[in-house]
Protein backbone atom coordinates (compact mmCIF):
# COMPACT_ATOMS: atom_id res chain seq x y z
CA UNK A 1 0.00 0.00 0.00
CA UNK A 2 3.07 2.69 0.65
CA UNK A 3 4.33 1.69 -2.45
CA UNK A 4 1.17 2.25 -4.58
CA UNK A 5 0.99 5.78 -2.28
CA UNK A 6 4.21 6.68 -3.52
CA UNK A 7 3.23 6.14 -7.17
CA UNK A 8 -0.26 8.16 -6.53
CA UNK A 9 1.49 10.41 -5.07
CA UNK A 10 4.07 10.91 -7.93
CA UNK A 11 1.76 10.79 -10.93
CA UNK A 12 -0.29 13.75 -9.07
CA UNK A 13 2.80 15.71 -8.68
CA UNK A 14 3.68 15.65 -12.02
CA UNK A 15 0.54 15.90 -13.92
CA UNK A 16 -0.71 18.88 -11.56
CA UNK A 17 2.63 20.54 -11.95
CA UNK A 18 3.00 20.43 -15.62
CA UNK A 19 -0.14 20.64 -16.81
CA UNK A 20 -2.05 23.39 -14.98
CA UNK A 21 -6.14 21.97 -15.31
CA UNK A 22 -7.30 24.05 -12.32
CA UNK A 23 -6.96 27.01 -10.28
CA UNK A 24 -4.99 25.55 -7.73
CA UNK A 25 -2.76 23.35 -9.32
CA UNK A 26 0.56 23.92 -7.59
CA UNK A 27 -1.21 23.06 -4.60
CA UNK A 28 -2.43 19.95 -5.50
CA UNK A 29 0.81 19.22 -6.68
CA UNK A 30 2.87 19.40 -3.51
CA UNK A 31 0.31 17.59 -1.66
CA UNK A 32 0.89 15.03 -4.09
CA UNK A 33 4.85 15.22 -3.19
CA UNK A 34 3.62 15.52 0.20
CA UNK A 35 2.39 11.98 -0.07
CA UNK A 36 4.74 10.76 -1.90
CA UNK A 37 7.35 12.03 0.87
CA UNK A 38 5.78 10.19 3.70
CA UNK A 39 5.17 7.42 1.80
CA UNK A 40 8.97 6.72 0.85
CA UNK A 41 9.84 7.95 4.33
CA UNK A 42 7.54 5.48 5.90
CA UNK A 43 8.61 2.52 3.64
CA UNK A 44 12.51 3.44 5.06
CA UNK A 45 11.70 3.77 8.49
CA UNK A 46 10.32 0.49 8.37
CA UNK A 47 12.68 -1.09 6.10
CA UNK A 48 15.75 0.19 8.59
CA UNK A 49 14.14 0.91 12.39
CA UNK A 50 11.28 -1.38 12.15
CA UNK A 51 8.61 1.82 12.22
CA UNK A 52 4.88 0.20 12.97
CA UNK A 53 6.36 -2.87 14.05
CA UNK A 54 7.08 -4.36 18.17
CA UNK A 55 8.69 -7.11 19.37
CA UNK A 56 7.69 -10.25 20.59
CA UNK A 57 8.98 -12.90 22.44
CA UNK A 58 8.40 -16.44 22.67
CA UNK A 59 10.27 -19.55 25.00
CA UNK A 60 10.54 -22.71 23.96
CA UNK A 61 11.50 -25.26 26.31
CA UNK A 62 12.45 -29.10 25.58
CA UNK A 63 14.12 -32.21 27.33
CA UNK A 64 17.65 -32.77 25.29
CA UNK A 65 19.61 -36.31 25.23
CA UNK A 66 23.21 -35.95 25.90
CA UNK A 67 25.41 -36.17 22.49
CA UNK A 68 27.15 -39.27 23.66
CA UNK A 69 28.01 -40.90 26.79
CA UNK A 70 31.36 -42.39 28.60
CA UNK A 71 30.36 -44.64 31.70
CA UNK A 72 28.14 -42.24 34.10
CA UNK A 73 29.14 -38.87 31.89
CA UNK A 74 27.27 -37.73 29.61
CA UNK A 75 29.08 -35.08 27.11
CA UNK A 76 27.61 -32.18 24.78
CA UNK A 77 29.73 -31.72 21.99
CA UNK A 78 29.96 -28.20 20.69
CA UNK A 79 32.27 -27.32 17.58
CA UNK A 80 33.60 -23.75 17.02
CA UNK A 81 32.89 -21.92 13.62
CA UNK A 82 36.11 -20.38 12.80
CA UNK A 83 38.46 -19.36 15.56
CA UNK A 84 36.09 -16.50 17.37
CA UNK A 85 33.00 -17.18 15.55
CA UNK A 86 29.95 -18.96 17.32
CA UNK A 87 29.60 -22.65 18.84
CA UNK A 88 27.18 -25.26 17.10
CA UNK A 89 26.36 -27.34 19.42
CA UNK A 90 24.99 -31.00 19.10
CA UNK A 91 22.20 -33.10 21.16
CA UNK A 92 19.96 -36.08 20.99
CA UNK A 93 22.14 -38.35 20.24
CA UNK A 94 23.84 -36.13 17.39
CA UNK A 95 20.12 -35.81 15.46
CA UNK A 96 20.09 -31.69 16.27
CA UNK A 97 22.27 -28.89 16.38
CA UNK A 98 21.75 -24.57 17.29
CA UNK A 99 21.82 -23.14 14.16
CA UNK A 100 25.10 -21.10 13.51
CA UNK A 101 24.51 -16.99 11.99
CA UNK A 102 24.71 -13.84 13.61
CA UNK A 103 21.19 -14.00 15.31
CA UNK A 104 21.85 -16.30 17.56
CA UNK A 105 23.80 -16.97 20.84
CA UNK A 106 24.20 -20.06 22.86
CA UNK A 107 24.99 -20.98 26.55
CA UNK A 108 25.61 -23.31 28.67
CA UNK A 109 23.87 -23.33 32.39
CA UNK A 110 25.46 -26.08 34.94
CA UNK A 111 23.06 -27.52 38.20
CA UNK A 112 19.92 -28.58 36.76
CA UNK A 113 18.24 -31.78 37.94
CA UNK A 114 16.84 -32.54 34.31
CA UNK A 115 18.69 -31.39 31.11
CA UNK A 116 16.82 -28.92 28.41
CA UNK A 117 17.54 -26.59 26.30
CA UNK A 118 15.36 -23.34 26.32
CA UNK A 119 15.41 -21.50 23.23
CA UNK A 120 13.91 -17.62 23.29
CA UNK A 121 12.84 -16.43 20.00
CA UNK A 122 12.18 -12.28 19.69
CA UNK A 123 10.57 -11.87 15.91
CA UNK A 124 9.43 -8.50 15.09
CA UNK A 125 5.59 -8.34 14.28
CA UNK A 126 3.41 -5.56 12.92
CA UNK A 127 1.70 -3.37 15.74
CA UNK A 128 -2.14 -3.52 14.21
CA UNK A 129 -3.89 -4.05 10.79
CA UNK A 130 -3.32 -0.35 9.64
CA UNK A 131 0.75 -1.04 9.61
CA UNK A 132 0.39 -4.45 8.36
CA UNK A 133 -1.88 -3.00 5.53
CA UNK A 134 0.71 -0.37 4.72
CA UNK A 135 4.00 -2.19 5.04
CA UNK A 136 2.90 -5.99 4.80
CA UNK A 137 4.51 -6.15 1.21
CA UNK A 138 7.76 -5.64 2.70
CA UNK A 139 8.22 -8.96 4.05
CA UNK A 140 8.83 -7.93 7.60
CA UNK A 141 6.75 -9.46 9.31
CA UNK A 142 7.56 -12.25 12.06
CA UNK A 143 11.11 -11.17 11.27
CA UNK A 144 14.06 -12.77 13.69
CA UNK A 145 15.63 -9.73 15.69
CA UNK A 146 17.54 -13.15 17.68
CA UNK A 147 17.73 -16.18 19.37
CA UNK A 148 19.01 -17.46 22.52
CA UNK A 149 19.49 -21.35 23.28
CA UNK A 150 20.56 -21.64 26.67
CA UNK A 151 21.16 -25.56 27.62
CA UNK A 152 20.19 -26.28 31.47
CA UNK A 153 22.31 -29.58 32.15
CA UNK A 154 23.45 -31.21 35.63
CA UNK A 155 26.68 -30.97 36.82
CA UNK A 156 27.35 -34.44 36.09
CA UNK A 157 27.40 -33.38 32.06
CA UNK A 158 30.46 -31.85 30.65
CA UNK A 159 30.79 -29.55 27.73
CA UNK A 160 33.61 -30.72 25.49
CA UNK A 161 34.84 -29.32 21.57
CA UNK A 162 34.88 -31.48 19.07
CA UNK A 163 38.93 -31.14 19.52
CA UNK A 164 38.61 -32.27 23.07
CA UNK A 165 36.41 -35.54 22.30
CA UNK A 166 39.04 -36.69 19.77
CA UNK A 167 41.79 -36.35 21.86
CA UNK A 168 39.97 -38.00 24.93
CA UNK A 169 39.07 -40.81 21.85
CA UNK A 170 43.14 -41.23 21.65
CA UNK A 171 43.88 -41.45 25.12
CA UNK A 172 41.10 -43.87 25.85
CA UNK A 173 42.34 -46.00 22.36
CA UNK A 174 46.12 -45.56 24.27
CA UNK A 175 44.74 -46.75 27.71
CA UNK A 176 42.92 -49.73 26.17
CA UNK A 177 45.97 -51.23 24.05
CA UNK A 178 48.20 -50.42 27.17
CA UNK A 179 45.85 -52.38 28.84
CA UNK A 180 45.94 -55.43 26.84
CA UNK A 181 49.55 -55.84 26.65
Amino acid sequence: MAILFLIIGLVIYFIFNVIPITKFHYLIAYLGLALALVSGIGIIANENAHFGMSEKTTTKVQPIKPTASVGQINLLIYKQVGSKGPKIYVYNSQKQHTQANIKTSSSVKTGYQAAKLVTKKTRYEFKNKFYKLFFGFLGKNHELKKRVNTFEVPTSWKVLSTKEVANLKKQMMAQAQAQNK
